[in-house]
């Protein structure tokens, strides 16, 4: 009887605890290094800070998510490599990409590289865990962000 009692009290203080999660903060980028351009398909490496809220670590697992510009669907993003967050931390994390382009999807990007700000979205799905816990969270992020950062090695900046 006490085993159940304890795995009851246990369940909720977990499901309390998961309650009061927070977003990771995306604090800046740190650059994009070994950018690879084909037809439909592009891979990079990406080095960010991020802040890390919560009291427990977070993994970020392969996942992957629809990448817009101006709301126009430019493709799909993967992240290919697991990436931990500690806990209560600000951190460069390092991110391995790869997306698959729409058709002429870098023929989208080309009016929008000389203008002050363009507005990117990224809608989908992260798959990551907490604890142990595996867990899919919907995401719907728009930034805005200089037209020359979308020039992925096709110019100078």
């Amino acid at each position: 009887m006490q085993r159940i009692s304890l795995f009851y009290i246990v369940g909720f203080l977990f499901m309390v605890s998961c309650t009061s999660f927070k977003n990771p903060e995306f604090r800046k980028s740190e650059g994009l290094k070994s950018i690879k351009i084909d037809k439909r398909e592009m891979s990079f490496e990406l080095n960010a800070l991020m802040y890390n809220p919560n009291r427990y670590a977070l993994k970020i697992k392969p996942s992957h998510v629809d990448f817009f510009l101006e709301s126009q669907k430019i493709g799909i993003i993967y992240l290919t490599n697991k990436v931990k967050i500690r806990a209560l931390k600000e951190e460069n994390l390092h991110f391995e990409i790869k997306a698959a382009l729409e058709d002429g999807a870098l023929f989208k990007v080309i009016p929008y590289i000389n203008r002050d700000s363009v507005s990117i979205q990224l809608r989908g799905q992260i798959k990551g865990s907490i604890l142990g816990f595996s867990k899919k969270v919907k995401i719907d992020e728009t930034r805005m962000v200089p037209g020359k950062s979308l020039k992925f090695g096709l110019g100078e900046n």
